[in-house]
C-alpha cells in the first residue's frame, strides 16, 4: 500500500520541466534586477533611499555574483577560479 504522492513518469517529467523553467525565469529576473541596480549609478542614489553603505555594498555584490552565475550558465562568461556565487547572496536570505 502506497502512502503519499505517487511516483510516475509523468510526475518526474513535470518536476524536471518545472525546475528548468523556474531556474530560467529566476535567472532572467536576476538579470533584470541587476539592470535596475546598475541604473543607480552612484551608491549615494541607494543610500538616499535609506540603505547604509554596507547594505549597498552587500546588495551589489550579491546580485553581481548571481548574475555572473547566470552568465556562466548561459555560456556568456567564464569563471577562471573557484567562486562561491552564494557568499553574499545567502546574507540576503535571512534565516531560512
Amino acid at each position: 500500500m502506497a502512502v503519499g504522492f505517487p511516483l510516475l513518469k509523468v510526475d518526474i517529467d513535470a518536476r524536471a520541466g518545472s525546475l528548468v523553467v523556474q531556474l530560467r525565469d529566476t535567472f532572467e529576473k536576476i538579470r533584470l534586477f541587476k539592470a535596475v541596480l546598475d541604473a543607480f549609478a552612484q551608491d549615494s542614489d541607494l543610500t538616499a533611499l535609506g540603505y547604509s553603505q554596507a547594505d549597498v555594498t552587500l546588495l551589489r555584490a550579491a546580485i553581481f555574483d548571481l548574475d555572473k552565475l547566470r552568465q556562466v550558465g548561459a555560456a556568456q562568461a567564464t569563471q577562471a577560479a573557484t567562486n562561491d556565487f552564494w557568499f553574499s547572496a545567502k546574507k540576503l536570505a535571512g534565516v531560512v
